[in-house]
């Protein structure tokens, strides 16, 4: 199935304009209160066929994380005929239980083990951060909308996407109703959406904004192709 979807860059520059012409620092322009009783999740999407940097999990973890947050990398890629660890960066192959048995049972230089090492190097950034790392690597078609759907699923309080994910930007800020950042190439975020809706008193304290997402199921109906076709 081939979906036509028009762009809509004015919203967009509003946001743009509106934020860049504030005077506050981007970490207190971003700051925002959780919902009482509940830890700020941030998901990183990310390009799994791309090289892995950890900037963005850098920035999110300086910028919008809290200590016992939870920060999940989400990795999505097209269906592979292939093995995955034949096409993928090693962040990406190596699971956390792999990483865990590798260093604690089999008793591995995680140091001297390339394999390893970057995965080892993204554990212990968010160790220092005091922060619970989750990663899960998806692979479908069409990517955004598979986006879409492990969003639903997450529930995040922000998203941050890599700089490879940046064709889809417009279609991400009309379909996640949660803050999000876009990661540019120089290694700094643009924002898309500031604030999630439910501190602006529109939704009540036991609504979440990612319930608002439309499920897989509506993605395909009639009346979701509509919003697509607008």
């Amino acid at each position: 199935m081939v979906v036509s979807v028009k762009r809509r860059e004015g919203s967009f520059q509003a946001i743009t304009r509106a934020f860049r012409s504030s005077q506050k620092s981007l970490k207190d322009a971003l700051l925002v209160q959780p919902s009482p009783g509940s830890a700020p999740h941030v998901v990183i999407v990310m390009d799994a066929l791309r090289e892995f940097t950890i900037e963005p999990l850098r920035w999110a973890l300086e910028n919008i994380m809290a200590a016992g947050g939870v920060v999940t990398l989400l990795g999505i890629m097209p269906w592979l005929n292939i093995p995955l660890s034949s096409m993928t960066p090693e962040v990406w192959a190596v699971t956390l239980e792999e990483l865990r048995v590798a260093q604690e049972i089999l008793g591995y230089d995680l140091r001297m083990n390339s394999k390893y090492l970057k995965l080892q190097q993204v554990v212990d950034l968010c160790k220092t951060f005091d922060v619970v790392l989750h990663k899960v690597v998806v692979m479908g078609f069409p990517l955004r909308l598979m986006v879409v759907e492990k969003l639903t699923a997450f529930h995040p309080t922000w998203v941050v996407f890599d700089k490879h994910l940046k064709r889809n930007r417009e279609f991400f800020a009309r379909t996640i109703p949660c803050s999000m950042v876009m990661m540019n190439e120089n290694g700094e975020a643009d924002m898309i959406r500031g604030q999630p809706m439910i501190n602006s008193g529109e939704f009540t304290p036991s609504e979440s904004p990612a319930s608002f997402i439309p499920t897989p199921e509506l993605m395909i109906s009639d009346g979701w192709n509509e919003i697509l076709n607008e």
